[in-house]
C-alpha cells in the first residue's frame, strides 16, 4: 500500500483503468468458459443418452420380430402335432426347427417332461418356467434369458388345444452381442457396455481390451435413466420395454477423453483471447490515461517550472467557457499566477533594499578579521619575516574572496548569484593559515594553541576554501570576544573524515539560547554583533557534507566540533621523485627560496645532472623544448614571470609522468584537470620542504 501511495498520479490512473479492463476481460473469458464447458458437457451427455435410447429401441424391435418368428414356429409345430398325435422323434424336431428358422423345438407332456427335443435333453418345463402353472393362457413367451450355457434365448411355449402337450420354440438372440459390439465400435470413448434383463441379470457385456478395470454395473441399476458422473467417467443408463411390458436396462461407461480435449481447446482459445484483450487493454489504457491527464500534466509542468525559476508570468492553456473541471482549475491557477506576479513586483523593491543591508553587514563582518591580520603583520614588516609575508598573502586572498562574494551577492535580481567554487585541497595548511592570522593580532594575555597537525599535510577534502576559513575565523573571534583567555584547536583524523575541535574557556552560552545560536541575525553578548558569523559557519561546513556541533556550559566555556568528510590522496600527487643518478632533471621556479629547497634536496641525493632555472627562457636556452632529452625530468612552477605558463610547457613537451607542476594554486580544479589530461604530476609548493628525491637503486 505504501509503494502504491508513492506512485505518480498518472501511474495510479493507468493501473486503475488497466486493472479494471483486464479484470473485466478475465471475468468475460471465465464466464464464457463456464458457459461453453456446461454446454459442451451437456452436449456430450445428451449424445450418449441418445445413442443408448436408439440402441434400446433397436433392441426392442429386434426382440419383437424374434418373438413373432418363435410364435409362428410354435403354431406350425402344433398343426403338425395334430397329425402325429404327439409321436415325435428328435430327428423330426431338428429338421422342423431348421425349416422354421428357430434354434430349438421341444415337445413336453402335460406334466412338463420332455417327450422329444431337437438338441440336448431340456430340463423339466415347470422346473425351468414355474410361472406356467399359474397362467391360463395357451401362449407363454419369456423375455430374453441367459441360460446355463451363457447363451441368450427367447422362449415361446404353446399349449396344444387338447391340453395334453406343450410345444416350445426357442430362438438364440445373438443380436444382443452384435448390437453391443456395434455400439462399442461406433463411439471410441465407450469403455464398457452391458445389457440387463428385467430380472437385473446381465444379458451381455462388451469391454474394451485396453480397459483393464473391473466395474460392476449392476450397482448402477438403481440410478435413473440418463447421464451420471462418477470419478471422472460418464455412466449412461437407458431402458427398453418389450411388447410384454418387460423392461431391459442398458448401462455404458464412457471415457471423458473427448470431452477433456474439447474443453482444453476452449481453454486455449479463451486464454489467447484473454491475452489479446489484456494487450488491447494496455494500449487503450495508455492512450486513455494520456488523454485524460494531458491537461493535468500541463498544469503540473507549469507549476514545476514556476517552482524552479519563480517566473509567475507563465500561464496554462485552457478552453474558455468550458464545462471541463480541469479547464476551470487552469483558469483559477492563471488568476492566482497573475496575482502572485503583481505581488512579486511589489516585493522585489523591498527585498532589494533588505538584501543590500544584509550584504553590507556580511561583508563588514567577514572582512574585519583578515584586515586586522594584515594590519598586525604589516606592523612587523620592519624586519621582514617569511611568516608575516605568508599571513599577508593569505589575508589578501581571503579579502579577494570576500569581495568576489560581495559582487555575487550584489547581482541584479534577474541575474543568478555565483557561489564560490569548491576545491580539492589540503586542510592542515588551510587551518594553520587562519590560526597564524589570529596569532599575530591576539592580546598578550590570550593564548591560541593548535595541536594534532602532522609534519606532512595529508588530509584532503572538497570545500569552499574562503568560506571554511571565514567560518573558522568567526569561531575563534567569537571565543575571544566572549571573554576567553585560551582557545585550543585540536585536529584529529578518522578513516573517512577529520575532526577539528575549537575549545575555549570563555563565559559559555546559556542553555536557553543554544538552539538559536546558529540562526541568521541572532546575536548574544556583543553590542556590535550582526548574528551572521555562526550562521555562515554552519552553512559553509554543511555545504561540504560535514557537521558543526556545539557544547557549552555557562562559566566554563564552549566547544565547537567540526567534522568534514576526507577524500583519498589524489592520483596526481606523487609520493617522491625517483630517477637514475645520471638522469637529467630540470627545476624551473622564480621563487628563490623554493629553488634553494630543490637545490638542497638534489645535493642530498647526489644528483649529477640537476639543473636550476629562474625562467622558461633560461630553460629553453639550455634545453630547447623542440629537442628535449629523451629521459629528462621537468619540475616547473605554474605562475612564472613571463607570459608562458608551466602547464603550457608540460603540454608542449608531452613527457607524461616525467613532468611535475609545482605551484601554490594546486587546489584549483582547472589546474588539477589539466594535469590529469596531460598525464603529469602536481606538487603543492607547501609540501616541497617534506618532499623526497630518490636515486633509483640507492
Amino acid at each position: 500500500m505504501t509503494r502504491f501511495s508513492r506512485m505518480k498520479f498518472s501511474q495510479k490512473i493507468f493501473l486503475a483503468i488497466f486493472g479494471t479492463a483486464s479484470f473485466s476481460a478475465l471475468i468475460l473469458c471465465l464466464s464464457l468458459y463456464a458457459t461453453l464447458s456446461r454446454y459442451q458437457s451437456s452436449d456430450f451427455e445428451d449424445s450418449y443418452v441418445d445413442h443408448m435410447n436408439l440402441f434400446g429401441k433397436a433392441l426392442g424391435r429386434i426382440e419383437a420380430a424374434q418373438a413373432r418368428i418363435a410364435l409362428n414356429a410354435a403354431k406350425a409345430v402344433e398343426l403338425r402335432d395334430q397329425d402325429v398325435k404327439g409321436k415325435w422323434t428328435n430327428k423330426d424336431l431338428r429338421a422342423l426347427a431348421d425349416e422354421l428358422g428357430v434354434s430349438e423345438v421341444n415337445v413336453f407332456n402335460q406334466d412338463g417332461k420332455a417327450m422329444a427335443y431337437s438338441d440336448d435333453l431340456p430340463e423339466p418345463l415347470f422346473a425351468e418356467f414355474p410361472d406356467l402353472l399359474s397362467i391360463n393362457s395357451l401362449v407363454y413367451q419369456t423375455h430374453l434369458l441367459r441360460d446355463s450355457d451363457s447363451k441368450v434365448r427367447h422362449h415361446t411355449i404353446l399349449r396344444t388345444k387338447d391340453l395334453n402337450r406343450y410345444i416350445e420354440a426357442a430362438l438364440y438372440f445373438d443380436a444382443v452381442t452384435l448390437l453391443l459390439k456395434e455400439m462399442a465400435e461406433h463411439d471410441v470413448d465407450n469403455l464398457v457396455i452391458e445389457m440387463f434383463g428385467p430380472d437385473s441379470k446381465s444379458l451381455g457385456r462388451i469391454q474394451k481390451e485396453d480397459f483393464t478395470e473391473t466395474l460392476d454395473l449392476s450397482k448402477a441399476l438403481s440410478l435413473k435413466d440418463g447421464a451420471h458422473w462418477d470419478q471422472g467417467r460418464l455412466i449412461v443408463l437407458a431402458s427398453s420395454t418389450n411388447a410384454n411390458q418387460k423392461t431391459y436396462r442398458l448401462a455404458a461407461v464412457i471415457s471423458d477423453r473427448f470431452l477433456r480435449q474439447g474443453l482444453q481447446k476452449i481453454q486455449m482459445t479463451l486464454a489467447v483471447a484473454a491475452l489479446i484483450l489484456i494487450l488491447i487493454s494496455w494500449v487503450l489504457s495508455q492512450a486513455l490515461t494520456n488523454t485524460l491527464l494531458a491537461k493535468v500534466e500541463s498544469i503540473r509542468s507549469l507549476l514545476s517550472r514556476i517552482t524552479q525559476d519563480q517566473d509567475y508570468s507563465k500561464r496554462v492553456s485552457i478552453v474558455e467557457k468550458s464545462k471541463d473541471e480541469l479547464d476551470e482549475l487552469g483558469g483559477n491557477l492563471n488568476h492566482m499566477l497573475e496575482t502572485l506576479q503583481a505581488h512579486q513586483f511589489q516585493l522585489l523593491g523591498a527585498e532589494r533594499d533588505k538584501a543590500r543591508a544584509q550584504i553590507a553587514a556580511q561583508v563588514a563582518h567577514d572582512i574585519r578579521s583578515p584586515l586586522m591580520s594584515m594590519n598586525m603583520a604589516l606592523s612587523q614588516i620592519e624586519s621582514p619575516q617569511k611568516e608575516s609575508l605568508a599571513i599577508i598573502k593569505s589575508a589578501v586572498a581571503r579579502v579577494a574572496g570576500i569581495v568576489q562574494k560581495l559582487s555575487s551577492l550584489s547581482a541584479k535580481p534577474d541575474e543568478s548569484a555565483k557561489t564560490e567554487e569548491p576545491k580539492l585541497t589540503l586542510m592542515e595548511p588551510l587551518i594553520a593559515t587562519v590560526v597564524n592570522e589570529h596569532r599575530v593580532r591576539k592580546a598578550d594575555h590570550q593564548t591560541l594553541k593548535f595541536t594534532g597537525m602532522s609534519a606532512t599535510p595529508h588530509l584532503w577534502s572538497v570545500v569552499q576554501v574562503n568560506e571554511i576559513q571565514t567560518a573558522l575565523s568567526n569561531m575563534i573571534n567569537n571565543s575571544f570576544e566572549a571573554g576567553a583567555t585560551e582557545v585550543h584547536l585540536t585536529l584529529s583524523e578518522q578513516p573517512k573524515a577529520w575532526t577539528l575541535e575549537v575549545k575555549d574557556n570563555g563565559k559559555g552560552i546559556p542553555s536557553a539560547i543554544i538552539d538559536k545560536i546558529f540562526e541568521r541575525s541572532f546575536t548574544f553578548g556583543k553590542a556590535a554583533g550582526t548574528g551572521l558569523g555562526l550562521f555562515q559557519a554552519k552553512a559553509a561546513i554543511e555545504w561540504s557534507g560535514g557537521t558543526l556541533e556545539l557544547q557549552s556550559e555557562e562559566g566554563k566555556g564552549t566547544t565547537f566540533t567540526i567534522r568534514i568528510p576526507r577524500e583519498k590522496t589524489p592520483g596526481w600527487l606523487p609520493s617522491l621523485i625517483e630517477l637514475a643518478n645520471d638522469q637529467i632533471i630540470c627545476f624551473v621556479d622564480d621563487d628563490a627560496q623554493i629553488l634553494e629547497s630543490w637545490k638542497a634536496k638534489a645535493q642530498a641525493a647526489s644528483l649529477k645532472q640537476a639543473h636550476f632555472f629562474e625562467s622558461i627562457e633560461a630553460l629553453e636556452k639550455a634545453f630547447p623544448l623542440s629537442d628535449w632529452p629523451p629521459t629528462a625530468l621537468l619540475v616547473i612552477d605554474q605562475n612564472l614571470s613571463e607570459t608562458k605558463k608551466g602547464l603550457e610547457v608540460m603540454s608542449a613537451l608531452a613527457i607524461g609522468k616525467r613532468a611535475y607542476l609545482c605551484t601554490t594554486d594546486f587546489d584549483e580544479k582547472w589546474i588539477q584537470d589539466q594535469v590529469r589530461k596531460i598525464n603529469g604530476f602536481l606538487i603543492p609548493k607547501l609540501l616541497v620542504s617534506q618532499f623526497e628525491i630518490k636515486v633509483r637503486g640507492s
